[in-house]
């Protein structure tokens, strides 16, 4: 079965349908501030270590088909009221989707893919020297007639120590908190930490437009005491979300973004920000920075801009294609990877910091694949 194709033009490499045998990742930001997105738009987010600073929560051993730390609903009204929700993802609604591409890139991964009469363009990236991962949605109708469409990016929290969220049930539900700062603009920013760290380590959510209605706590957006589920959460049936803010338990920010009456061939365009800042007030700038689109797409510009500069320091022509794009795209792409992340954070080594951490041996050789394209920073 062949499950994608590699673009050389573009250095991607396309994938063509969500159900892969295992999902498959792409790297965004570094070990300052980044992590690993999924094919099917699952993310483990983290500022440093993984271990003991994560900030999305992604439990890679769950069934494929559910729910890893992020996704993205969209919702269409129906003319009877109730609303058509599925995920541009695939997961974890798991409804048909008309096409689907997923395009790893260079340190983005960016989703094409129609249904219901709706084309969706999500771009994920952390800008370079940033500490912010951006989600950049597009909506387009191509129905042939009017839709009222909505979407809501959901993001679901862990406890720092990441160790610690998966054995200890009593205690780190009760440390978490989510706040809720809504801005005379209409704009919410949804504020989430766990009280130990609520001075110096506060993971931060908004979007560039204003919102409808948000939601903090996981047990109302799933609904019916958590028996919904993020295939179906209930929640998203009703016109507005709670507005709840969880000052304990399973914290979760989900911000419903309205586009209103969408006209055939109209699209619409909203980016989300995920963040973590010593305060609020410590983000606002580069919050209102990445709610200006065109800071947003200077910013993928100049990633792309690194990118190439990274690359040519070497560029080989041999009669094999195939060997060309390892040589000069994929190899120092991964080196760049390892470098980066060491074997510490993907699907195989999980990041959890109970076994190996970031290795000294691994990480030492590591700096040596990179140095031809970046000698001063691996010195």
């Amino acid at each position: 079965m062949q499950f994608g194709f590699f673009d050389d033009e573009n250095k991607e490499y396309v994938i063509t349908t969500p159900k892969t045998p295992i999902k498959w990742i792409n790297y965004v930001g570094t070990l300052d501030f980044g992590g690993i997105v999924d094919n099917t738009g699952g993310a483990i987010i983290c500022k440093g270590d993984p271990a003991l600073n994560r900030i999305t929560k992604y439990i890679a051993q769950m069934p494929q088909s559910d729910f890893k730390g992020s996704t993205v609903y969209v919702r269409i009204k129906n003319a009877d009221g109730s609303y058509n929700v599925f995920s541009p993802f695939f997961t974890p609604t798991l409804k048909k989707l008309d096409s689907f591409k997923c395009h790893i890139g260079l340190s983005y991964t960016k989703w094409v893919v129609e249904a219901y009469g709706l084309k969706m363009e999500i771009t994920v990236f952390v800008p370079q020297g940033s500490q912010t991962v951006l989600q950049d949605i597009k909506v387009t109708n191509i129905s042939g007639k009017d839709l009222e469409v909505d979407v809501i990016p959901v993001y679901e929290f862990t406890h720092f120590d990441a160790l610690k969220q998966l054995t200890n049930a009593d205690w780190v539900p009760q440390t978490m908190t989510v706040n809720a700062y809504k801005e005379p603009t209409g704009h919410v920013v949804i504020e989430q930490y766990a009280f130990m760290k609520k001075a110096f380590a506060v993971n931060l959510v908004t979007a560039d437009r204003p919102v409808s209605s948000f939601e903090g706590d996981r047990r109302e957006f799933l609904g019916d005491f958590e028996y919904g589920s993020f295939a179906n959460p209930l929640s998203l049936q009703n016109e507005e979300l709670s507005n709840s803010e969880c000052l304990r338990g399973d914290n979760v920010a989900a911000l419903l973004i309205k586009f209103g009456t969408l006209k055939n061939g109209a699209t619409e365009r909203t980016v989300t920000q995920l963040t973590q800042k010593d305060s609020l007030e410590q983000a606002q700038e580069e919050i209102t920075k990445y709610r200006n689109l065109a800071n947003v797409d200077k910013a993928f510009s100049d990633l792309a801009t690194w990118w190439d500069d990274y690359l040519s320091v070497m560029h080989v022509e041999s009669p094999d294609a195939s060997f060309n794009s390892m040589i000069n795209v994929h190899n120092p792409r991964q080196c760049h990877t390892t470098k980066n992340w060491s074997r510490y954070l993907s699907l195989y080594q999980l990041g959890f910091g109970s076994s190996r951490g970031i290795g000294f041996r691994d990480s030492s050789q590591d700096l040596l694949g990179a140095m031809s394209h970046m000698p001063e920073e691996a010195r």
